[in-house]
């Protein structure tokens, strides 16, 4: 009987965390700079990060395998309480602070963004006091932000829950997830539209299906179950997610007036005139055209404009 009310009391606890980390709003993440830092040499800053969320994973798997049999409910559940925070995603601050990730960081004012509208820049520096800026993982030649680790695992879950289980509805989803990056998420607080946050929102939708219910064809699941208790069948690589969408000096932002959008791309053109080298998005202009065939017809909710219009 002690057994028995032990494993109501965790369950109850741990539907309470889910509750909590599935209805609060998505995560509030702050804005990157992927220019200034982009040809710094820096180590690659993924193994770092993958091993935090494996050991996590695990972590949610074990205390899952305690009090269920092969229960996808109380998984979420225990998956959620490692990986999920609203407003400043747990791997987020994690990328942002931990010494095992390899980084590097621009502060506002001194960022592309440095000269922006006043009123905008008053509300990015909130952002900044916040959650943080500028933080930067290097990948090869991409360069993303930490805010994208928030929108993968908070944003991706959050849009996960709305599809539907074979994701017929996945353009509705998508358009839901753009709205996000229109409104308080984007344009409206930060005047940025941030199509690569918009990638991490679709590629985090992909991750929690794998790892819970199959929503899209094809898939590679992280489990399976054998002997009514989950098992392991591959460990979690952020490779098998992230593409030069993710970068937004590929994947171009929009701004919220031309005022604004003309005050960044005169601080990038410093940039280019300081550096001696290109920076005017999209900066590897032959990824956007991989990325429109590798998208194709969602393509338009997850690719800007700017790089669209240089794939053809």
């Amino acid at each position: 009987m002690r057994v028995q009310s032990q494993r109501r009391w965790l369950y109850t606890l741990g539907s309470a965390a889910l509750a909590f980390a599935l209805y609060a709003d998505p995560t509030l993440a702050s804005e990157g700079d992927s220019y200034t830092t982009r040809f710094e040499s820096v180590a690659d800053g993924i193994p770092g990060i993958n091993r935090e969320i494996n050991e996590r994973i695990k972590r949610g798997v074990v205390n899952t395998n305690r009090i269920s049999s092969c229960n996808v409910l109380v998984l979420e559940t225990f998956l959620g309480a490692e990986l999920l925070r609203p407003f400043y995603g747990r791997i987020e601050q994690f990328a942002n602070t931990s010494a095992q990730v390899a980084k590097t960081h621009t502060f506002f004012a001194d960022s592309i963004y440095q000269n922006i509208p006043r009123i905008n820049y008053l509300l990015q520096q909130i952002g900044e006091e916040l959650f943080g800026f500028g933080t930067m993982i290097h990948e090869g030649r991409l360069v993303i932000g930490t805010d994208k680790f928030g929108h993968f695992f908070d944003e991706g879950h959050w849009f996960y829950r709305d599809l539907n289980v074979d994701s017929s509805n996945l353009e509705e989803v998508l358009h839901k997830s753009e709205a996000t990056e229109d409104g308080v998420n984007g344009l409206t607080l930060g005047g940025v539209k941030s199509y690569a946050d918009l990638m991490a929102n679709y590629q985090g939708m992909h991750f929690w299906s794998e790892i819970l219910q199959h929503k899209f064809q094809g898939e590679k699941p992280f489990l399976k179950c054998e002997n009514q208790q989950w098992v392991h069948i591959r460990d979690f690589d952020f490779r098998d997610y992230i593409d030069a969408a993710w970068d937004e000096g590929i994947n171009c932002n929009e701004y919220l007036t031309p005022e604004y959008e003309r005050t960044v791309l005169s601080t990038i053109s410093g940039l280019e005139i300081k550096q001696g080298r290109k920076l005017q998005c999209p900066i590897y202009a032959e990824e956007c055209t991989f990325l429109a065939h590798k998208y194709g017809p969602i393509s338009p909710m997850l690719i800007g404009p700017k790089c669209r219009k240089t794939a053809y």
